[in-house]
């Protein structure tokens, strides 16, 4: 029987498959192996650790280019369209918040975003320790807005706040008993998003005009 031919893309992508269908947890080299038709220890030929594959996998969840990146507009304007496509990453491919937790990125096209980013903050004022600080404040906003607040359970979580809140009682709890439409609202969902997106960019703005 003739070997199967593979590559490190291949091996990836299926990967990454493999976690966007089943999660993080799917994910073992005995598990790959039998999605992709070979022995295990044919996946140590390409990749030496299960890290070394999940850093191929993030590379594969980031598509082939940067063609669809803004490079024109304000500085702010870019920065929100930015933060928004990081969104839209992540929840694309829920498991790279679980990844993300484990192991930093540190593979050079993993940082395509954040020199834009940079670029922008730079752009705006900001001398470059400031930049690197704000920028690291919205890799976490972001990253930390999808791991708390994902839209496949954006319904729910309003739910479950309103619920909780109204259960309160409110001799103890005056202000959260009398909030809960406002409260479920700032659960989750893209009005939130953006409001606390924008809310850190007038904090940056504010501080660029020092």
């Amino acid at each position: 029987m003739a070997t199967r031919t593979l590559n490190r893309d291949e091996i990836a992508a299926t990967a990454l498959d493999l976690v966007d269908r089943d999660g993080l947890e799917a994910l073992s080299m005995r598990r790959l192996a039998d999605e992709l038709g070979v022995g295990t220890m044919t996946l140590y030929g390409y990749f030496r650790s299960k890290a070394e594959l999940l850093d191929a996998l993030m590379d594969a969840s980031l598509g082939t280019g940067d063609g669809e990146l803004p490079d024109s507009g304000t500085w702010r304007e870019r920065i929100v369209t930015l933060s928004r496509a990081m969104r839209g990453w992540l929840e694309s491919h829920p498991a790279l918040v679980q990844i993300r937790m484990q192991q930093t990125m540190t593979r050079p096209r993993q940082f395509v975003v954040t020199e834009r980013i940079v670029g922008a903050l730079l752009e705006a004022g900001l001398d470059r320790q400031e930049a690197a600080r704000a920028f690291r404040v919205l890799f976490t906003y972001v990253f930390g807005f999808v791991a708390f607040s994902p839209t496949a359970t954006a319904d729910s979580a309003r739910r479950e706040v309103r619920s909780a809140l109204a259960a309160l009682p409110p001799d103890d709890y005056p202000l959260l008993s009398s909030m809960t439409d406002e409260a479920a609202a700032a659960a989750a969902g893209d009005d939130q998003f953006d409001y606390g997106l924008e809310l850190i960019l007038d904090g940056i703005e504010a501080r660029a005009a020092h």
